[in-house]
């Protein structure tokens, strides 16, 4: 195991030229930090060049480390000061990982698995994007798909924000929302846009099936919701009945709104629950 201890090496600039999108799309690489997203990314069989270690943490990371060097990547020690400076985080965990950056992915494959797909478009927020994407696949969703303008899935603050979920189940960046609907439907799926000004309700949709387990949700940006072309390629248009005074909800949190109760209507559930309370 080598050790770096300059803060201004070549290796460390290189890394820290990944925090940039033109950066990444330069090298071809990006920036996983911390030992759970680099254990998920380890596990999923991700390209890893480089695993850094900071020697200063006293935690025991032989199993990463040996794990790395057996997929080939190098493995280096590093100083505090020196993960500091590689690492976007205020408070580096000891562990980071510089991967290849991970493939577009299959459209008709994804759309042909089983469980809900999730597209994002326009979603700009980083967060937002890297939460989306935890959630489906905390649901189970068969895939994630993300239009030409959403946040770089390799930016730093979406790969945290996933938690190593982008390494647990398709995500899909790059794809027209047109080319998304085409094959939704030529897998049989429905293609339903979550929106304030829906016609249906998401409740009554589950009740009557009108969206089910096979449902393509596409949710539209923060600033603007969705456009008028995922409005125009939708089948439905499904508003998430809200009670308070807010006037919109997060992306995040509508799609995790869409995704659970879309995989909680699979067991049958939602209409014999909603008829007790009622």
């Amino acid at each position: 195991m080598t050790r770096v201890t300059s803060a201004s090496s070549e290796r460390v600039t290189r890394v820290r030229a990944l925090h940039s999108r033109t950066g990444r799309r330069k090298a071809g690489r990006f920036v996983v930090e911390g030992p759970q997203a680099v254990r998920s990314a380890l596990a999923a069989g991700a390209v890893v060049h480089d695993l850094f270690v900071d020697d200063s943490t006293g935690s025991d990371f032989s199993p990463e480390c040996r794990a790395a060097e057996a997929a080939g990547a190098r493995v280096t020690e590093v100083t505090p000061r020196v993960m500091a400076s590689m690492a976007e985080t205020q408070q580096p965990q000891g562990l980071l990982a510089v991967c290849a950056l991970l493939p577009s992915g299959d459209l008709d494959a994804a759309m042909a698995a089983d469980g809900p797909v999730l597209v994002l478009e326009a979603v700009a927020d980083p967060g937002n994007v890297g939460t989306a994407i935890r959630t489906a696949d905390a649901a189970g969703a068969a895939a994630v798909v993300l239009t030409p303008d959403c946040a770089d899935i390799h930016n730093g603050k979406v790969v945290r924000s996933t938690a190593g979920s982008l390494f647990h189940l398709p995500v899909l960046a790059g794809h027209p929302i047109s080319d998304v609907a085409t094959a939704a439907i030529r897998a049989g799926r429905t293609v339903a846009v979550a929106t304030g000004d829906g016609d249906t309700d998401l409740f009554d949709a589950t009740d009557r099936g009108v969206i089910d387990d096979r449902t393509c949700w596409i949710v539209g940006s923060e600033a603007h919701g969705a456009s008028d072309e995922a409005r125009s390629v939708a089948g439905v248009a499904v508003s998430i009945p809200m009670r308070g005074r807010a006037e919109s909800l997060n992306a995040a949190v509508a799609a995790a709104i869409v995704l659970f109760v879309t995989r909680h209507a699979r067991r049958g559930l939602v209409g014999d629950e909603r008829r007790m309370r009622d």
